[in-house]
């Protein structure tokens, strides 16, 4: 049989000389491109060249009992305690037989010829470190011999065993067809992984030039013995976009990625291009991407039936040096990144896909405007919108444009031309509304009018004029509207859920209601913080735990935090405090209002139902909190996420449209500087670090993520799994074997054994089921769950599950892919969502 390469054309006619391909081609960037099992059924990836080759030798090296092949069969392990028989490994045997030990039921040693019994598991361990060693020398009735058909492709007659030398020679020709000798070829192979290494310990993992050069190449290959011939060798033979510095003025300059050369470098060296081809619109109705928003459908460009490159673009201010010492603000940079906005979501949020297109400082800004700091980028769109660019992969040239700028409301009120004081006057970029008329008036009553391109050009030419130093909140032009044919400042900066509701209104909020609740004695400030510090946090709820309430929180009227944390303790306050507050309460209710709400915005599709739902619940939040809190004067972010519900028909789910994503970009710059220490031309050091990491991105063999991972996989006998589960498999595939994980990677997220998924719906209320084991068949994952029945708890805005029937489940099947924790409560099971759960629609 022929042994194929899952990340190349090369084949091999052994195991063996496949894995020698591997080691010798794709190892080095297993980093950012893992190696994939070499079996065909089998998905695993890993990270490293000696994690593939234990798992071939511990899920694809079945052997008897003395350690001997079993040639069309496979060892089977039986348990003399309980009778459970799965495919035999070491691991398998040992992890069950110590299950039976943590319970205290006596187990007998699987060792042959060995009669020690007993129930302590340290004392079996022992036993078995002082009297077995190493054996593998199993009795006949732990591990036996059974003729079954294995996983489709999967080869467990390999010839050679993984531990056995073999000859390599027939994979490495020795001579060319003209006799020449093919030492150069390895040498320029090594040669090129040297390069590659430097590369890797430069923009990877931040190893200074020092360091680099106290390790660098010796010998041959003296093109790399200096960090600048290094330099030089990397921008002749990887695909770096080199940053270009404009001067401003003396000593103030700007750094400009150009932005046609970097995507023409990436659609050189990926399939992006092909994935942006595949993107179509929803069914009417329906809203999953901005394509289905009503600002791309009337922009003339984008919604042509001819291949376009919509753009989107992120502004933000970044603090590279410490926010708190006597450097503040002096190293304070403006990014400016872009990402294909009509790439999968999914492939979208990987911080490599998003680019960076110019640095300069925010000190420069105030003084020389956007049009001087950010020309060069504008010119490029420009040609971009007008010429287009011609793309080798499809032999043709694509027109593009800035379909939107995402960034937080300073920010946007500055490019866009709109004042930047949200305390008086015309606060909102959607409408014409004023600080004191929010107080009184809601959006959903028709009384502001909103912004339109024709009264939005007007206010500008009254004030371009000098009518008017502002008109209706608007202060001048946008650089973009005078640059881009279709694009416009009152169409093109959506709004950002992250700095309006998670860091904005969500503290708040917490902390207006928590001092409420406080003083009507439900509980302590030191009983609450309590309570968040000992709850039992799960999955990603405990990266993202939230921290103690500061003591000072009242006077501050805010608990900080930051946007996860502020997420988490809202959705998970329910669960550690619901039952200390009476029901009906109003600060209380306001809270559970503010989470759903939360819930929705966060959804990635929505209908008009729940556009409508949305509506409702945000003029029933608002209501309430001016009823119990008849003081409190509502923030602009109050007034911006009323005009959400008509924004998402606008942009399609704003989820998809926030900062967060962007933000974590900021982290790779924060790290340079930090392990460089060095601020002598910062901006040029940091774009060209960042250029090297793309770069590094774009010579490996897979730029995009997989579609499936994980790194570790167990044989499981169909006959061992419930009936319901035989049937889905019997439908798929004829073996007796297939493979099965604790933990599986599918499109970034992860699922594991324990979690919850939603699946379909009964009565309304979304079910949930709990993920028992994930089986892999014929390279697609099944669900093998607990089908859990739910009950809405109104007071805790939270599901009451409890236990049904065994179920298979797809991830076709799945409401929501964002899999969820349930967590054990004054003896309920009550799980609370992340966001709102839109069933499927058959």
């Amino acid at each position: 049989m022929k042994w194929k390469c899952k990340l190349c054309v090369h084949s091999s006619d052994t195991r063996r000389k496949l894995l020698e391909h591997y080691r010798l081609k794709h190892s080095y960037f297993s980093k950012v491109t893992p190696l994939p099992c070499v079996f065909e059924a089998c998905i695993c990836t890993f990270a490293s060249f000696n994690a593939l080759k234990i798992h071939l030798s511990r899920s694809h090296q079945h052997k008897g009992s003395a350690g001997i092949e079993v040639q069309g069969g496979v060892s089977l392990f039986t348990c003399s305690v309980c009778k459970f028989n799965q495919p035999f490994s070491e691991e398998t045997l040992f992890s069950h037989l110590r299950g039976h030990l943590k319970n205290h039921e006596t187990v007998p040693c699987p060792f042959k010829n060995c009669s020690y019994t007993t129930n302590v598991y340290s004392s079996f361990n022992a036993h078995k470190s002082r009297t077995h060693g190493s054996a593998l020398d199993f009795s006949d009735n732990v591990v036996s011999t059974e003729k079954v058909a294995a996983p489709a492709t999967a080869d467990f007659d390999e010839e050679h065993s993984l531990g056995q030398p073999e000859e390599l020679s027939e994979d490495v020709p020795s001579h060319s067809e003209d006799g020449i000798c093919e030492t150069s070829f390895w040498e320029a192979q090594l040669h090129q992984k040297l390069a590659s290494l430097f590369l890797k310990m430069q923009s990877i993992l931040h190893v200074s030039e020092r360091a680099c050069q106290d390790i660098r190449a010796t010998g041959k290959g003296q093109d790399l013995s200096s960090a600048k011939r290094r330099k030089t060798y990397i921008e002749r033979h990887y695909p770096v976009v080199m940053p270009v510095q404009y001067v401003l003025d003396t000593g103030h300059t700007t750094v400009y990625v150009p932005i046609l050369e970097m995507i023409q470098e990436i659609f050189k060296h990926t399939d992006i291009i092909d994935l942006i081809k595949e993107t179509k619109n929803s069914e009417k109705g329906h809203f999953k991407s901005h394509k289905d928003g009503l600002y791309y459908q009337e922009n003339d460009l984008l919604s042509s039936s001819e291949l376009t490159l919509p753009l989107i673009l992120y502004l933000d201010d970044l603090e590279i040096a410490n926010p708190l010492g006597t450097s503040r603000k002096i190293h304070k940079l403006c990014s400016v990144y872009w990402v294909f906005a009509d790439l999968p979501q999914k492939y979208r949020s990987a911080l490599h896909v998003i680019q960076l297109a110019a640095l300069c400082k925010v000190t420069d800004v105030q003084k020389y405007g956007y049009q001087n700091t950010l020309g060069p980028l504008f010119k490029d769109l420009c040609i971009l919108e007008k010429d287009g660019l011609y793309i080798e992969h499809l032999g043709c040239t694509v027109r593009g444009t800035i379909f939107c700028v995402v960034a937080d409301n300073l920010a946007a009120h500055s490019l866009a031309g709109f004042v930047q004081c949200f305390r008086a006057g015309y606060v909102c970029r959607f409408c014409k509304a004023t600080h004191n008329q929010i107080q009184s008036l809601d959006v959903f009553e028709g009384e502001f009018s909103p912004r339109s391109k024709l009264t939005h050009d007007r206010d500008v030419q009254d004030v371009v004029q000098g009518k008017l130093s502002s008109q209706c909140g608007v202060k001048g032009d946008c650089i973009l509207r005078n640059t881009l044919q279709y694009f416009h400042p009152t169409t093109g900066f959506p709004p950002d859920a992250l700095h309006d509701l998670l860091e904005g209104i969500v503290p708040v909020e917490l902390a207006l209601c928590i001092d409420r609740m406080i003083r009507l004695k439900y509980f302590s400030l030191d009983s609450l913080n309590q309570k968040i510090e000992s709850f039992s946090y799960k999955g990603t709820d405990a990266t993202d735990k939230p921290k103690p309430i500061s003591k000072t929180f009242a006077n501050k009227k805010n608990i900080g935090g930051n946007g996860h944390e502020n997420s988490t303790l809202l959705r998970l306050l329910p669960l550690i405090i619901g039952d200390t507050v009476p029901e009906g309460d109003g600060a209380w209710t306001i809270l559970m209002d503010l989470k759903e709400i939360v819930e929705l915005v966060l959804c990635p599709i929505f209908d008009e139902e729940t556009i409508q739902y949305l509506q409702s619940k945000i003029l029933d939040h608002r209501q309430m909190l001016q009823e119990v809190f008849p003081d409190f004067s509502l923030l602009p972010k109050h007034h911006f996420i009323e005009h959400y519900p008509h924004l998402i028909r606008c942009f399609g789910p704003l989820v998809h449209l926030w900062t967060m994503r962007f933000e974590g970009k900021h982290r790779f710059f924060k790290r340079v500087v930090h392990d460089a220490q060095n601020f002598k031309n910062v901006l040029k050091t940091l774009a060209t670090r960042h250029q090297y990491m793309i770069a590094y991105h774009l010579s490996a063999q897979g730029f995009l993520k997989p579609h499936q991972q994980t790194s570790s996989v167990s044989s499981v006998l169909v006959s061992q799994l419930p009936d319901v589960a035989k049937q889905d498999i019997k439908q798929k595939t004829d073996s007796n074997i297939i493979y099965a994980t604790s933990r599986m990677s599918i499109d970034g997220t992860l699922y594991e054994v324990g979690m919850f998924v939603s699946v379909g719906q009964e009565g309304g209320l979304p079910l949930f089921s709990k993920v028992e084991n994930i089986l892999i068949v014929n390279n697609n994952v099944t669900f093998l769950c607990n089908d859990y029945k739910s009950f809405y708890l109104e007071h805790l805005r939270s599901f009451e599950l409890l236990p049904g029937n065994i179920a298979v489940h797809s991830i076709l099947e799945l409401n929501d892919n964002l899999p969820l924790c349930a967590y054990n409560v004054s003896g309920k099971l009550l799980l609370s969502p992340k966001r709102f759960v839109l069933p499927v629609r058959k």
